[in-house]
């Protein structure tokens, strides 16, 4: 079969119904379907749950839905909404918040180089329009200059992205190769921009803009890491939420439904992600990222794709937990607290502390002393906390990572040596 002549509406095997491109979230399009069909959906939605369970796939597809000027919004509908939401590229639709803008743009661009699928040429358009999103001029009014530094940056990127059209032939293999290279390199120099926190004055303007009228049928906002809104921002946000314009839909997405106030939670209706199945991300691999056979989790292939040296990380991980546990000395990590005192990525911390997480599993399965008493559960769960912890301070109160580690290890090693006492 040529693959470029595989559309993305026959990708999905034929069938156009609403979320088909949501694997392993049966329960939730269930829910969200037969909100849609019976006009039940409220305007301010939570989407909660892990990384890479389909949050923001769910919203982009819920907002194409709630904006189409056809009954039951197939995936191919022709009318102007849907054809601009495909390509991301619909005026009523903002996007703010972090999230994995590169390792997402450099997966699919590796796929499209490989592939030269026409869905693949979507996937590719849709993640660079996921970042570019983040820089409309209405998010940024009155931070003008802020904004100016990277405008032409911004230019560039936009235009280029203009050559690439679903409907028309690709250009050349070397040519191709070129061409996405140059925008994922231009890209790299946007990523920092991206507020680690939506600043108060950006919600502010999400909110001017909300009530103004628009020629669409409805206007979306999500808001991904709601998680980490800070109190100004919080309360401002929750101002709108109470008194939400009718043809305006709010949707918060997050992986720490816990550390949203309690009274932005009372005003949203949460939609659990459950977390994927080790089947499920490898469907995802196989179906999406043509990746056969894959033993990956969908975190471990995205990871991949960072340009973080994710072989040193993970190789750290383990001496970490064991310097903790043996009373090694905090020396035997130099290596790897110089690693975060040179790079300031709070994106690398996130990682390393998942993959942190992951390691305190593996040992409470593997350890009899850990696994069958109510001490070594609770050192776990004392020792999970404190990682979180961590994290949240990290991209919450934007600490330093180096500070952060270092007051991990020694957390880490005094609640281990109370447990051995």
């Amino acid at each position: 079969m040529n693959l470029r002549s595989i559309s993305w509406k026959s990708y999905h095997q034929g069938v156009c119904n609403l979320f088909e491109n949501l694997i392993g979230q049966d329960s939730i399009k269930k829910q969200l379907n037969t909100g849609i069909q019976q006009a039940r959906l409220p305007h301010s939605l939570l989407f909660s749950g892990e990384d890479y369970s389909g949050k923001m796939t769910a919203a982009l597809e819920l907002a194409r839905a709630i904006s189409c000027n056809t009954e039951n919004a197939p995936w191919d509908c022709n009318c102007r909404s849907c054809r601009d939401h495909r390509v991301m590229n619909n005026p009523d639709l903002l996007l703010l918040g972090r999230r994995y803008f590169l390792e997402e743009i450099k997966a699919s661009a590796e796929l499209l180089n490989r592939s030269r699928a026409n869905f693949s040429v979507y996937m590719f358009i849709r993640n660079v329009r996921k970042l570019l999103k983040r820089f409309e001029p209405v998010i940024w009014e009155g931070q003008e200059k802020k904004l100016s530094k990277y405008s032409g940056t911004l230019s560039s990127v936009s235009e280029l992205l203009e050559q690439l059209d679903p409907e028309k032939e690709l250009m050349e293999e070397n040519a191709l190769k070129k061409y996405l290279d140059d925008i994922t390199n231009q890209i790299r120099t946007l990523i920092p921009a991206v507020p680690a926190t939506t600043p108060i004055d950006q919600i502010r303007n999400i909110s001017k803009w909300a009530h103004r009228t628009s020629s669409g049928k409805a206007k979306i906002v999500i808001i991904e890491k709601a998680d980490t809104l800070l109190e100004g921002s919080a309360n401002s946000l929750l101002k709108i939420l109470e008194e939400p314009p009718p043809h305006v839909s709010f949707i918060l997405i997050t992986d720490r439904k816990g550390s949203i106030i309690q009274t932005i939670r009372s005003r949203v209706r949460n939609f659990e992600f459950t977390p994927r199945s080790a089947d499920t991300s490898r469907l995802i691999l196989e179906k999406l990222f043509r990746h056969e056979e894959s033993s990956l989790s969908l975190n471990q292939f995205f990871q991949s794709w960072s340009d973080t040296d994710y072989n040193f990380i993970s190789a750290h991980i383990r001496l970490f937990m064991d310097s903790c546990f043996t009373g090694a000395s905090i020396r035997d990590l130099d290596d790897l607290f110089l690693y975060f005192d040179k790079n300031k990525s709070k994106e690398d911390l996130k990682r390393f502390l998942r993959l942190l997480s992951d390691e305190l599993r593996l040992r409470y399965v593997e350890d009899p002393d850990l696994i069958s008493t109510v001490q070594g559960q609770q050192l776990v769960n004392e020792i999970q906390i404190e990682i979180n912890k961590c994290l949240s301070n990290s991209q919450i109160y934007n600490q330093s990572s180096l500070f952060l580690l270092e007051s991990l290890f020694y957390n880490v090693r005094e609640k281990y040596e109370a447990f051995c006492k």
